[in-house]
């Protein structure tokens, strides 16, 4: 029987602290990539929560930690990047993706470990470990898999409770290109999380780091020779009223 060390969750008091002196040290890592890895951002109007939640989730699963799991505002964040002339074909890049997630996170801020699983194969069910910077760790699973796309749900424990998913489409602005989008669903799995990624915006800011670094480097593995610009769209939508 698999044994998975579940971090304690941490108090607000005693994890503020902690999260201001990680952001420290991981603040010039975090200004160096904002200056090496061109990006655009913006934020979208927001929308009421019960008419966007649950669209996009996979199926539950024993142990998952879904968005009804957290607390506070629900994040959606989109990160985009365009292929330029078809280096490669869709089916290639899910595959670099679904092959590489542990090589392409940039490990100072995210190190993807595989848990469950044949490092060979990319499979439903395969769980990962994230150490990362700050207090807390977390571990994903591999929740759905299509010919176009695949889906990561957080388990208990980690930081955010919620999902991702990484998906391949052409990209009709760009005739002859491929667009790579990576989507995410969370809300902060505690008050603790949600001082990190709300208030101090400590969370939201590595969050980014990681998945502009992935998108710079997937580019780069399906033969881009130029850095492309990531595409950043964020929209939170408000805690829904109880009852």
């Amino acid at each position: 029987m698999r044994y998975t060390y579940r971090a304690p969750r941490t108090s607000i008091h005693a994890a503020v602290p902690i999260l201001i002196a990680t952001g420290s040290l991981g603040l010039l890592a975090l200004l160096w990539r904002r200056r090496n890895a061109p990006r655009a951002e913006q934020t979208a109007p927001e929308r009421h929560w019960n008419r966007f939640t649950g669209e996009h989730a996979p199926h539950e699963s024993e142990g998952s930690q879904t968005a009804e799991d957290g607390t506070g505002a629900l994040v959606h964040r989109r990160y985009e990047v365009s292929l330029p002339d078809r280096a490669v074909s869709k089916d290639i890049v899910i595959r670099l993706m679904q092959l590489h997630l542990t090589e392409l996170a940039p490990a100072a801020l995210a190190n993807f470990e595989k848990s469950e699983g044949t490092d060979s194969v990319f499979r439903v069910g395969d769980e990962y470990e994230i150490t990362m910077l700050g207090p807390w760790n977390g571990d994903v699973r591999v929740a759905e898999m299509l010919p176009d796309s695949f889906t990561l749900v957080t388990l208990e424990g980690h930081p955010e409770a919620g999902h991702i998913r990484f998906s391949v489409d052409d990209d009709s602005d760009r005739p002859g290109n491929l667009r790579v989008l990576i989507e995410s669903w969370a809300r902060a799995r505690d008050a603790a999380v949600e001082v990190a990624y709300g208030t101090l915006g400590i969370g939201k800011q590595m969050q980014t780091e990681v998945w502009v670094t992935f998108l710079q480097r997937l580019s780069t593995l399906a033969g881009v020779t130029t850095r492309p610009e990531v595409h950043i769209t964020t929209e939170n939508l408000p805690q829904p009223s109880e009852g």
